[in-house]
């Protein structure tokens, strides 16, 4: 109750100063400014005596998107087509976009340029191609997508998509997960039944994952051969195109699974087939990796050590805030892309840069 709290009124707050500084028309000099001061904390996240701190080195930020349509999916949602290209030109103003590798030699030399920020992508959906790609070439703004290659050139479909996509279009009433049954009726109930849905898979090897999943379609009564085109993926004539224009690639596993849940031979096997994977089709070495889920239950110090010994120059996570020279490379911090005006989404950056 408190963190919900806590959420509702930094919310509030950073409608205020969205507002308010939209008002002044102080955007430009809000986002230069929070690069070289933020809030300072204790060891216990309390404020800390002056407040506020001057920056010793600069801190960058790393964008999270997966879907960019309008197809306003209500448990998956992408960023708006439109509002992406608002966000891109807001970038291109004010930021200095660089690509991921180069960002991340740059902390590790604390040489990180004011208002820096790097675009990534989880999955590789075919959305990436059709609606992102055209504006990230007419802003000149290069990208990572961190591709989960199994699905590539396939039919199959990752076990997350067809889990939200079945919560999305039952018509059930209710379901029972693990002895206790939830209701469908509203969207706030299906989505909690499939968060619920998503921790009972974790009580189970990931090997029995397809079939539970299997199980729960059959429940929720819908057909699998129905599942929409917005989960489709990129193909590699795709692929290929976007890395001669300025989008490079990452490894995202083969299947998608939560690394922690597999035994390390098998997690080894995710790791290593997705990369050679990628660099058999595009011909030079893939140094980015992000972890699938990305919390921090989701990758551990082995994990981390397979990713080092494999070649990988850092991997990037869920864990949200911005990075610097003290940040683990193989647990850098992203920001998720939101549906937001291209005002707001500048003031967010900022705002985000000097609270974490």
């Amino acid at each position: 109750m408190i963190f919900r709290i806590k959420s509702l009124l930094k919310q509030r707050v950073l409608g205020f100063t969205d507002k308010f500084l939209i008002w002044l028309g102080l955007l430009p000099f809000f986002v230069s400014i929070t690069c070289r001061w933020g809030i300072k904390m204790k060891r216990d996240y309390q404020l800390s005596f002056p407040f506020v701190a001057r920056r010793n080195d600069y801190r960058c930020l790393i964008l999270c998107y997966h879907r960019v349509n309008d197809n306003q999916n209500s448990f998956f949602n992408g960023v708006q087509a439109n509002v992406f290209s608002k966000q891109m030109e807001v970038l291109s103003k004010y930021f200095k976009v660089l690509p991921l590798d180069n960002l991340v030699e740059q902390v590790l030399r604390n040489d990180v340029p004011p208002n820096a920020v790097a675009i990534t992508f989880d999955d590789g959906y075919r959305d990436n191609y059709e609606n992102a790609f055209p504006d990230l070439k007419r802003f000149g703004l290069p990208a990572t997508i961190f591709l989960s290659t199994g699905a590539i050139d396939s039919k199959h479909t990752l076990w997350h998509d067809r889990v939200f996509d079945a919560f999305q279009r039952t018509n059930a009433k209710f379901i029972s997960i693990n002895r206790k049954e939830y209701p469908l009726g509203s969207r706030v109930e299906r989505f909690a039944a499939l968060n619920e849905f998503r921790r009972y898979l974790r009580a189970f090897n990931y090997c029995d994952w397809d079939s539970l999943i299997e199980q729960l379609i059959v429940r929720l009564d819908v057909t699998p051969d129905q599942f929409p085109a917005n989960a489709e993926k990129l193909n590699w004539k795709e692929i290929e195109e976007m890395s001669r224009h300025n989008i490079t690639f990452g490894a995202h596993t083969v299947t998608h699974p939560i690394l922690t849940r597999l035994p390390l031979s098998e997690a080894v096997d995710e790791i290593i087939t997705s990369k050679e994977t990628i660099e058999a089709k595009l011909r030079f070495p893939i140094r980015l990796f992000a972890y699938p889920n990305g919390g921090r239950e989701d990758f551990n110090e082995n994990i981390k050590k397979v990713l080092k010994e494999a070649g990988f120059l850092c991997a990037v996570s869920s864990l949200w805030g911005a990075n610097d020279i003290q940040t683990d490379p193989f647990e850098l911090r992203r920001v998720g892309g939101r549906n937001l005006d291209a005002r707001a989404f500048a003031l967010r950056l900022g705002w985000y840069r000097f609270s974490s």
